[in-house]
């Protein structure tokens, strides 16, 4: 299933640019599963799209954490992959 988490940055540490914004989705990105990344620094949200069935938020969590970003999450919604070609649900 894909799954949608907005993660707010809430420690002192934050996205100031738009140079932070690429920094976050190019590291992010480069997690297994990961879908699509959005990093705004002027709501201080980062949004990753992932396949739940290989990763987790807290894996996430975990890798902003990395990057020096305390964060609190929030599920937006969760999703069924599906096939493009057959539009049949995929996620097992």
């Amino acid at each position: 299933m894909l799954k949608s988490v907005v993660f707010t940055v809430t420690g002192n540490q934050r996205l100031h640019c738009t140079s932070c914004e690429q920094r976050v989705t190019r590291i992010v990105k480069g997690l297994t599963g990961v879908r699509e990344v959005r990093a705004s620094a002027s709501s201080q949200r980062i949004e990753v799209l992932f396949d739940s069935s290989g990763l987790d938020e807290s894996a996430v969590a975990e890798c902003l954490d990395r990057l020096g970003y305390a964060t609190e999450a929030s599920v937006q919604r969760v999703a069924p992959m599906v096939d493009p070609i057959g539009n049949h649900d995929v996620s097992g």
